[in-house]
Order: structure tokens, then sequence, then C-alpha cells
């Protein structure tokens, strides 16, 4: 699920090297957030967003890309914030339900990715 936040709250998740420091990218974007620019939502109203090195081949899924580091085997970290959360996101029964799950991509020919969704 994605956070409920209080007012002028907001969630966010940014892209870290192994140095703590913000990892550089050809499109300057180091975070993803409930105010990205363009950020889509699918029609169920979850969201997806593509963490990998390389802009996605379809042009729908560049505004949910948070680039990674270019260089194999490169470690990063990212760090998952929630600013001003909504009481039920600050109830432990709920903690589960705003942990984003992560989903494995595999790689295919010419270096292109493929969700694992299955």
């Amino acid at each position: 699920q994605i956070p409920e936040t209080r007012e002028n709250g907001f969630w966010s998740l940014t892209m870290y090297g192994p140095d703590f420091q913000l990892v550089k990218n050809d499109i300057e974007r180091y975070s993803i957030n409930d105010r990205t620019n363009g950020i889509e939502k699918n029609q169920d109203g979850s969201l997806d967003i593509y963490i990998q090195s390389h802009k996605p081949e379809n042009p729908n899924f560049t505004s949910n890309w948070l680039p990674c580091p270019k260089e194999p085997g490169k470690l990063f970290r990212i760090n998952y914030r929630i600013y001003l959360p909504a009481e039920t996101v600050l109830d432990p029964k709920n903690e589960l339900n705003f942990i984003p799950p992560v989903l494995k991509a595999k790689k295919i020919e010419s270096d292109n990715f493929q969700n694992n969704r299955g």
C-alpha cells in the first residue's frame, strides 16, 4: 500500500551509494516520492517503481524510474522514509502493509530487463 500521510507529509525512496552519497545519474533523479513530477500509478492505485541502471524501454515507465549505479556489482542503498505518517501507518498492526515488496527482475537479451512477477 502507498502510505497515507498527514497534511504536508510525504513518502520518499532515495538512492545512495556505498559512501552514503547520492548516486549520480544522467537524469539527476536521486529520489522518487509522492510529489515526483509525472509519477504514474497503476489502474488499481498501486505504484511500480523501476530501480535499474538503464532507462526503461517503455517510455511510460520513465517517470517511475529511480536510476541505480551503472557499474556492475556496485553497491547501493535505498532509504524509504515516511514523513508525517497518518495514524494508520503508525499502528504496529499495519506496519507490514507499508513496506514495499521487491520484485526481482531477470536479465533478458540485449541488456533489457523483464519483471519476474511469477
